[in-house]
């Protein structure tokens, strides 16, 4: 078949969460069928796409917003009935270079990428199949409910009324609908009849698996992640606030690497010899491999996190919130350990520095989970299945 892949950033490189979800099931699809990609980025992404991903077509458009207008249209937002998450992406441009490459080439199946791209119409015959990876909605929702008064609280929940009614349009003009948890899909199915399927984030098991001698540094923690990514620097701020003084009272040894591009100065500003922020890497995986423990701290967000795959296939002893895990099938005190509040996070990491043995039988079970049910090859066979069955529907 051919796909037409479109998306509101280029997923080269893959160095955020979004970005290697997109990687990935564009890798996988392009293995089975004939794929073009239609992306916001950079002239130069292109090429990079078509080198990384083996694609002929690519075609890019010029992003629209630069700091200063992203504030402009933040404000313009606040007096029109739809969101800044989504109006943040609608340009001419992008509608153009959609109509020409749909007009251009008959393609069986439009799968876009995210629900950023709800505003554009897709004139086309084609199977339209949306990935979600996110209810977005409910992310602006939770972002209201954990944030302090002020401004940014009252616009995310504008965001939170105005993205629900957007994201649930968008949802509606689908064939089917990929959530990446099956919390995800519930929440959608109390208001779209839509075929929802569930594809959760996958890991590239062999990529992340560790190397037979693996040095780690003791009493050492990580957590990876795009940092400019609220529920990312929210996460990070509760746990070097609450947790990491209750870990230091009893180790003060206890070192935490904060991995990822982009951290906001409220996060830089925390930088020691105790707390490590790394900014940009060119690979996570020493970072993972080195620490004693992964810690995944989120209080918000949605749809499944790659960074819990990721460090269940480096074997790696995990403690997380229960929101920090939503999406991946593990299991309190079989794969991982679960925590909530400030103190028993703390005492999950502190336990598990004592318990080596504990932390091993943990990460050896996640592992062997992660392998067998979220390699991104066997989340490409899910995909093809999806194809294969809105294809039948329209038929019938």
């Amino acid at each position: 078949m051919k796909v037409l892949m479109a998306m509101p950033f280029s997923p080269v490189p893959p160095d955020f969460g979004g970005a290697l979800r997109v990687f990935h099931l564009v890798r996988q699809v392009a293995r089975r069928h004939e794929v073009t990609v239609l992306t916001y980025g950079a002239p130069e992404d292109a090429g990079r796409i078509r080198a990384e991903l083996k694609l002929k077509d690519v075609q890019v458009v010029k992003p629209l917003w630069k700091s200063t207008s992203r504030r402009l249209g933040q404000l313009y937002s606040t007096f029109s009935p739809h969101s800044f998450f989504q109006l943040s992406v609608v340009g001419a441009p992008f509608q153009a270079a959609l109509d020409r490459v749909l007009s251009e080439n008959d393609f069986d199946v439009v799968q876009t990428e995210f629900s950023h791209l709800g505003p554009f119409e897709l004139r086309t015959k084609a199977l339209k199949v949306l990935d979600t990876h996110n209810v977005e909605y409910d992310n602006f929702r939770r972002m209201w409910e954990t944030s302090k008064w002020g401004v940014k609280k009252l616009h995310y929940l504008l965001e939170y009324r105005k993205m629900k009614g957007d994201e649930l349009a968008w949802l509606r003009a689908q064939d089917a609908v990929l959530t990446t948890s099956e919390r995800d899909k519930e929440l959608f199915g109390k208001d779209v009849s839509v075929p929802l399927h569930v594809v959760p984030n996958g890991v590239d098991s062999a990529y992340f698996a560790p190397p037979a001698q693996q040095a780690v540094e003791p009493y050492s923690m990580v957590f990876t992640g795009m940092m400019a990514y609220t529920p990312n620097h929210d996460g990070i701020g509760w746990f070097l606030d609450e947790v990491m003084p209750r870990i230091v009272e009893k180790q003060p040894q206890a070192r935490l690497y904060v991995v990822g591009k982009n951290p906001p100065p409220h996060i830089t500003s925390r930088a020691s010899e105790r707390v490590v922020v790394t900014g940009t890497v060119p690979d996570v995986r020493p970072f993972v491999q080195r620490a004693s423990v992964y810690v995944v701290p989120l209080r918000m967000g949605g749809g499944t996190r790659l960074k819990i795959a990721e460090s269940l296939a480096a074997r790696k002893p995990m403690v997380t919130t229960r929101v920090g895990c939503e999406g991946i099938d593990v299991k309190d005190q079989e794969h991982c350990l679960m925590a909530d509040e400030p103190q028993a996070f703390a005492d999950a990491v502190l336990g598990l520095w004592k318990d080596p043995a504990r932390g091993e039988a943990l990460a050896s079970a996640g592992q062997a989970l992660v392998t067998a049910r979220y390699d991104w090859s066997v989340i490409g066979d899910l995909v093809e299945r999806i194809y294969a069955e809105a294809k039948a529907r329209r038929a019938a």
